[in-house]
């Protein structure tokens, strides 16, 4: 059978061969060291895989099930694993910058000398997880559990803040002076000029979830404040 990967965006075909599963495909273009860069790998059973030194960068593997596998040695810059099982899986030296793992499942898993900057674990499951030696800078972690993981080592947790309020879209104070809410980094007096324009982003104003974006705002504007007196 033939099976296709497709750009996440174009849908363009970035490789095809002859497999019974995506999940053989992408072990053969891995081995055959095919860049699947952009590629759209959401909802995808990779469970038992081998895909060491793949090249993954800016793909969605929302939705997968990647247990039991071994992604060492791998780059997946500004990728999505968004509601996606990674248990007892080995993702030792890699690069995850940028990365979405909004309600992910890590538990029991090696994420050791990896580089998590600017990724964002929010509602995550990193139990019993080594993450010796990984770097945190400006990561979001909130409600994230991390409880029985092995830290030693890692760097800038302490410049990881969160507060535990509900919204949507995940939310906190990164770098020192930038306040997050979802995809948007802006000071206090970027996101004030926002709030008193007619600027729209991707919700509408006057609706619930725009209340909530500027509840937060404002919580988290607070606390910042605060510690800034």
């Amino acid at each position: 059978m033939k099976i296709e990967i497709r750009h996440r965006y174009t849908n363009e075909v970035i490789y095809s061969c002859e497999a019974k599963t995506i999940r053989e495909a992408v072990q053969k273009a891995v081995k055959e060291n095919v860049s699947l860069s952009n590629s759209d790998l959401s909802n995808s059973n990779f469970r038992n895989s081998d895909l060491r030194n793949s090249i993954l960068r800016n793909s969605d593997l929302s939705h997968s099930d990647l247990s039991n596998s071994d992604l060492s040695n791998s780059d997946f810059t500004h990728s999505d694993f968004t509601n996606s099982i990674l248990t007892n899986s080995d993702f030792t030296n890699s690069d995850f910058t940028h990365s979405d793992f909004t309600n992910s499942i890590l538990r029991n898993s090696i994420l050791r000398n990896s580089d998590f900057t600017n990724s964002d674990f929010t509602n995550s499951i990193l139990r019993n997880s080594d993450l010796r030696n990984s770097d945190f800078r400006n990561s979001i972690l909130t409600n994230s559990d991390l409880s029985n993981s092995d830290l030693s080592n890692s760097e800038n947790l302490d410049k990881t803040t969160k507060l535990p309020i509900y919204c949507k879209w995940s939310h906190g104070i990164t770098n020192g002076n930038l306040i997050h809410i979802g995809c948007e980094k802006r000071t206090i007096e970027e996101w004030d000029e926002f709030f008193n324009s007619e600027e729209e982003l991707s919700t509408e104003r006057g609706t619930e979830q725009f209340k909530q974006i500027q509840a937060v705002y404002e919580a988290n504007k607070a606390y910042l404040t605060f510690l800034t007196k």
